[in-house]
């Protein structure tokens, strides 16, 4: 199957960027998130009351995500280099618990409030167990839940299973932005296309 394939990018001038983190029934990533509590077992946590904090990959660096809009289907990639960009501005506008459901500007969660946020770098040990198969780079949230019904929603249901970006993004056309990839990554692409 032969698409299209966009880079992502911003302009630190412009209104380009993030503006709010979606909780959504399918990721786009195909990463869905973690809940943890006080009966999770995959994180040592101190004994404590139920903990109220889901964890989910936010942004996946290099890796192809599919869109259509309309008959048109077509593929986008976020570099690494991108998503430091993203969240560096969205830190600046001070966006970090800018959440609602399912992209609805109007169903904004006023009870999440993001307690971690981290770009995956191995090199420097920042990756979690949970998520050590996931591409250097790419960006790990962790929300506290302040509201019971949305966290049994979230803890008991597969009403909603991960995240998903909201913004406003330029495409760049893959010819335009492979002077800025390395050839390996092109390789794995172009291997990664034929599969699909």
């Amino acid at each position: 199957m032969n698409k299209d394939i966009y880079y992502i990018d911003i302009n630190d001038e412009d209104e380009t960027g993030l503006d709010a983190i979606s909780l959504v029934q399918h990721p786009a990533i195909e990463v869905d998130f973690l809940c943890f509590n006080e009966d999770a077992k995959k994180i040592d946590f101190s004994a404590d009351e139920d903990k109220h904090i889901l964890t989910a990959v936010a942004l996946r660096a290099d890796h192809p995500i599919y869109r259509r809009n309309g008959d048109y289907e077509y593929w986008v990639v976020f570099t690494k280099d991108v998503i430091r960009k993203l969240v560096t501005k969205y830190a600046k506008n001070n966006l970090f618990n800018s959440v609602n459901i399912e992209h609805n500007d109007y169903s904004f969660v006023k009870s999440a409030y993001m307690i971690e946020s981290y770009i995956v770098d191995k090199a420097r040990g920042i990756v979690p167990n949970e998520f050590k198969d996931i591409e250097d780079g790419s960006w790990i949230v962790s929300y506290y839940i302040d509201d019971e019904s949305l966290w049994n929603v979230l803890k008991n249901t597969d009403a909603l299973n991960g995240l998903s970006v909201q913004g406003l993004f330029k495409l760049v056309d893959k010819q335009d932005f492979s002077s800025q990839k390395d050839q390996s990554f092109e390789e794995w692409l172009d291997e990664y296309m034929k599969d699909i």
